[in-house]
């Protein structure tokens, strides 16, 4: 071999070891920047620890609209709402030779840990359940923070797929014992929310359980419009009148009933 290739080997080798020394020893805070990039920063990854192959950290739910007021305050804390416990995931290096994507995540309240898989511009989620028992729904943005409903929560899902455009895949969310800090009727009730992706656009929908507090609504989602979403909320008999002041605050009076709209 001449020379010249000789050391074209040798460098080609040396950048090559350089590169899986590097990836090697990836910080887990890319896995913050991968999923701003893909959230379009409507989810992060604070307090990162360990690597970006086995790691953990604290996921947050971001109220983008207070990011900017946050900076420039100097705060150092994130505006959303931070998952309580932290999130930890194994993701195994071989496949991702083969540009393929096999890792193992767990989180506090988490039944089991999940398994992600797929490829660059696809991702799959397994099925699995999350429980909190404590939300404070109020740290995401409006309209949240003027209900600041809080509760416990309870997230369950299918196989869900994520591509560029949107998902695939069915959730609910049930939310138990919900109260808000505008009136001192407690608790106001338990609900379900639906959600359904077909690709580019999810469903959306929430029904009321029980409780003084009714809710029904429907409405979409969908990357470029956004959120859609258009509710009833009415009283109980027996709660009517201390609910009354609330029902006026949280929407538009309709006789006895109070239309909620999201979005345009």
């Amino acid at each position: 071999m001449r020379p010249t290739r000789i050391w074209l080997v040798a460098g080609l080798a040396g950048a090559l070891a350089a590169l899986l020394t590097l990836a090697a020893f990836a910080p887990a805070s890319l896995v913050d920047v991968a999923l701003r990039a893909a959230s379009n920063g409507r989810v992060a990854l604070t307090e990162a620890d360990g690597s970006i192959w086995n790691g953990s950290g604290r996921l947050v739910f971001v109220d983008i609209a207070s990011v900017d007021a946050a900076e420039a305050a100097g705060s150092p804390v994130l505006p959303g709402v931070a998952v309580p416990g932290r999130l930890s995931w194994d993701l195994r290096k071989l496949p991702l030779l083969f540009g393929l994507i096999d890792a193992q995540v767990q989180l506090v309240g988490m039944s089991d840990t999940v398994r992600l898989s797929g490829h660059v511009g696809e991702l799959r989620v397994a099925a699995g359940r999350l429980a909190l028992p404590s939300v404070d729904l109020g740290r995401l943005g409006s309209p949240w923070n003027t209900i600041r409903p809080a509760g416990s929560l309870e997230l369950r899902w299918d196989g869900l797929v994520f591509r560029d455009n949107g998902f695939e895949g069915k959730a609910e969310i049930d939310l138990r014992g919900m109260a808000s800090a505008l009136t001192p009727v407690r608790p106001l009730g338990d609900y379900r929310i639906a959600v359904t992706g077909d690709g580019g656009r999810a469903g959306l929908s929430i029904q009321t359980l029980q409780g003084p507090l009714r809710l029904a609504g429907t409405g979409t989602w969908d990357a470029r419009a956004g959120v859609r979403f258009e509710a009833e909320a009415s009283a109980d008999e027996s709660e009517r009148q201390r609910l009354d002041a609330f029902l006026g605050m949280i929407g538009r009076r309709d006789g006895d009933r109070t239309i909620i709209k999201i979005g345009a």
